[in-house]
């Protein structure tokens, strides 16, 4: 397996690749999703020690269920399927996250409770994924991935010529 640095370098050197092929008014929201992916949701992040799983900082807590749950290079390698498998989850666990974060803020404090629920998290996630820049977003996610799995294979077909 190559060293998280190199997967980084490598995957920022193949994003202007990426660009060279979408349109130019999407080139922000593929650019943000390919980052993200390359940092934050690399398929290494099923690996508890992993820097895609230290980057997340406090909030690695919320990988462990995954990391307990897959096997590393196993489904969160398989670009597609593990890219989309990873964000649901992500998705998922943030609203989790923030309706644990609302019953407790409203135990504690009615009033802030009140306003905290006045944000409803499902309206932001249709307004993104209906939006034509969302799909560049996930395909940026989704190329990173295919990056990082290719560069994996290549790695290891190299160590074993060596």
């Amino acid at each position: 397996m190559a060293l998280a640095k190199t997967h980084d370098l490598v995957n920022l050197t193949a994003l202007p690749l990426f660009l060279y092929l979408i349109p130019k008014e999407f080139y922000l929201p593929f650019a943000a999703g390919y980052v993200f992916g390359t940092f934050f949701l690399s398929p290494d992040i099923d690996l508890p020690g992993s820097r895609p799983s230290k980057r997340w900082s406090v909030l690695k807590c919320i990988w462990t269920p995954y990391q307990t749950l897959s096997r590393h290079r196993g489904i969160s390698h398989l670009p597609l399927i593990g890219s989309f498998l990873r964000l649901i989850y992500l998705i998922c666990a943030l609203v989790f996250l923030y309706f644990t974060l609302l019953g407790v803020v409203a135990t504690l404090d009615r009033g802030l409770g009140y306003v905290l629920s006045s944000f409803n998290p499902f309206e932001l996630l249709h307004s993104f994924f209906t939006s034509g820049a969302s799909l560049y977003v996930v395909a940026g996610i989704v190329a990173a991935d295919v990056v990082h799995v290719i560069f994996d294979m290549l790695w290891s077909i190299f160590r074993r010529v060596i």
